[in-house]
């Protein structure tokens, strides 16, 4: 995408059509006050930007309508925009056509058929930006930011207080929230996020709901089975209490269901005898009872257990003490195989290393109990896995043991409230009474069946790894690797530039901190950043060849930027008075050669990268090499400037 004109309409009806050459460098030289900034913010407003920056002027009084007639690859876009109403700073209100062959239209054939979100949505799919989009880190109050081509302008325009500003890089970068949205959206710019991004982010967040929802119907799933085996538990021992089952143990969920049916269906059971139903009942209770107590003597294992872990710990904790002062005085090695004084040679003296013929036997000692403190951690290691084991193994048996016991008191205690009701009714109806009870709890069971169980846990595996994969894929530690591979290289332009500018510090490593946004050089005594670097020429230098490094990165990767960089006064510290102003031509030597030198590296970069990119540079230079004349697309001297005499007479009269 690059800049084929500028039109402006009046209020009248005129139009004032400024055309550019696409793939070569456009120079816009004049004098002060002729309207050459102005251009910036009309190519700015015809991007999508809803206020205009315009100065309240000739240029507001006069002109109706601002249009730039852009070039995408095969085809032409038309944007036209109408000046914001009396008194107001911005509108969304826009034209828009798309054409092959489309030139400026006439005054008569504008009209508002689109708005500025429409403008900027348009134009960044026709120049190649994808649905993308950048999640915040969890938890943070930022929103998601999604690239359009309103941020890749950003990196496209240099106003004139930006391009020597020693504090900020990049365009309306000091502007609340700018910063971040820069931080957030570069990356996507360099390449350094997957083309895919926006797609496998809600493909995650998909994933993550689905997994949760299966975690949620897993666990309801587990828990309804376990209540379900626990009610069938209690049903069968109230079923063999009243002798309609003739085993006391119940057998597995599918038989003792069928078993439970079978008994409720029956009708030629015989009649438990009130002796033998006492006897199970009595049963029952010792069941009880053997559970409770079984319960207590596991809770009491592994209290004592934890108890002895809480020692260990202690006594851990003392002898890692004790060997760590032993070993920090620096006089004793960590004991090992071989004893120099027990295989008859020489003791070295442990403060200076001198052999010592009657050697003093309390090094030796000292070595002993370090090894005594280093092989009692080292049984105490060698025993905390087993210990882990045993007390895995208790909480499993206290559970079992808790269920058990649940299942035995909620058998006692339906038989007893049973009994309550059926002792007042004759004794035919006591066993329909039970049927029914026991038909009308199985009736209320949950249908959850372990293949149904396995389905789903099958199915949460299955999207957990789903998950981990994506997740992988849109690492944040991947995506700083590839940011800073492609700013390395981006760094190596931006070195030998500065070089060629001889800009301080040049000669070091230059590079783009993105983090901080700002410029580093990197010397034998540290970093410095451009707002440590000195004088205005340094600043602008510096802010030069890291938009062109980018740029020239954007061309050769075919990244989906605009490929026109916009250039406001970059030569303002070389022209300091207003006769330098009007001839276009620095008064001291050592200024023309560095104006010079950085309109040579503008145009020589330009040339490498024609046709695929165009820069426009607004500025008072106006030197006299031939290829800078050739450059030259509008020289505004002599009375000529961005808005006709005309059109401000014309205003000034009504």
């Amino acid at each position: 995408m690059q800049l084929l004109s500028i039109v402006l309409y009046s209020t009248t009806g005129a139009r004032r059509v400024l055309e550019f050459t696409t793939g070569a460098l456009n120079i816009v030289t004049g004098e002060s006050k002729t309207g050459k900034s102005a251009l910036l913010d009309i190519v700015e407003y015809c991007l999508g930007r809803d206020t205009m920056q315009m100065p309240v002027g000739p240029i507001t009084n006069t002109v109706s309508w601002y249009a730039a007639l852009f070039e995408l690859d095969g085809g032409r876009a038309f944007v036209a925009r109408p000046a914001p109403q009396a008194g107001k700073a911005s509108t969304q209100r826009a034209m828009l056509e798309f054409g092959a062959e489309l030139e400026p239209l006439d005054f008569g054939d504008l009209i508002v058929n689109a708005d500025s979100n429409a403008v900027r949505e348009q134009l960044s799919r026709r120049i190649g930006i994808e649905e993308n989009l950048h999640e915040p880190p969890v938890g943070s109050a930022r929103n998601a930011v999604e690239a359009h081509i309103g941020h890749a302008a950003l990196l496209c325009l240099q106003r004139q207080s930006e391009i020597a500003d020693r504090s900020l890089l990049f365009h309306r970068q000091g502007e609340q929230g700018m910063a971040q949205t820069l931080k957030d959206t570069i990356p996507y710019f360099i390449g350094a996020v997957p083309r895919d991004q926006a797609l496998k982010h809600a493909q995650l967040a998909a994933a993550r709901r689905e997994l949760r929802r299966l975690d949620t119907a897993v666990r309801q799933a587990e828990q309804a089975g376990q209540d379900a085996d626990a009610e069938l538990a209690t049903l069968w021992r109230e079923a063999y209490a009243l002798g309609m089952v003739n085993d006391e143990r119940p057998p597995d969920r599918t038989r003792m269901v069928s078993l439970l049916q079978t008994a409720i269906t029956s009708t030629d059971a015989p009649e438990v005898p009130d002796r033998e139903a006492a006897q199970r009942l009595a049963g029952l209770r010792r069941d009880r009872d053997e559970s409770r107590a079984r319960l207590r003597s596991l809770t009491m294992e592994r209290d004592i257990l934890l108890q002895q872990n809480h020692t260990e710990s202690d006594f851990t904790a003392a002898v890692r003490t004790q060997t760590a002062r032993l070993v920090s005085l620096n006089l004793l090695q960590r004991p090992t195989s071989g004893n120099s004084s027990e295989n008859g040679q020489a003791s070295p003296c442990p403060v200076c290393g001198s052999d010592l013929d009657d050697p003093d036997p309390t090094p030796d000692q000292l070595r002993q109990s370090l090894q005594q403190l280093n092989d009692q951690l080292s049984g105490v290691d060698a025993a905390r896995p087993a210990r882990r084991a045993a007390l895995q193994a208790l909480d499993d048996q206290i559970d079992s043991a808790r269920t058990q016991l649940r299942t035995t008191e909620a058998a006692l205690q339906s038989l007893t409230a049973s009994q309550t009701v059926t002792d007042q009714l004759p004794d035919t109806a006591r066993r329909d009474f039970t049927r029914g009870r026991i038909h009308a709890t199985l009736a209320k069971l949950p249908t959850y069946s372990p293949a149904e169980l396995g389905r789903l846990r099958q199915l949460y595996q299955t999207t957990l790894n789903q998950v981990r994969d994506l997740e992988a894929e849109l690492d944040p530690n991947e995506e700083r690797e590839q940011l800073t591979s492609r700013l390395v290289a981006i760094s190596h332009d931006m070195t030998a530039w500065a070089e060629h500018l001889q800009l301080e510090h040049h000669g070091q490593s230059v590079r783009l901190d993105l983090s901080r946004l700002t410029v580093v050089t990197d010397s034998e005594e540290g970093p410095a950043t451009l707002s440590r670097i000195g004088s205005g020429e340094n600043w602008i230098g510096y802010h030069l060849v890291t938009h062109l490094a980018l740029h020239r990165y954007f061309v050769r990767q075919d990244r989906p930027v605009p490929r026109i960089l916009m250039l406001d006064q970059p030569t303002q510290v070389w022209y300091r008075s207003e006769v330098d102003q009007n001839t276009g031509t620095p008064g001291r030597d050592t200024d023309r050669e560095a104006v010079n030198r950085l309109f040579r590296l503008i145009y020589d970069v330009v040339t490498e990268l024609a046709p695929d990119m165009q820069v426009i540079i607004c500025d008072h230079a106006n030197l006299v090499d031939d290829w800078f004349q050739d450059s030259v697309k509008h020289n505004w001297r002599g009375g000529e400037k961005l808005i006709p005499l005309e059109w401000i007479n014309g205003a000034s009269s009504s």
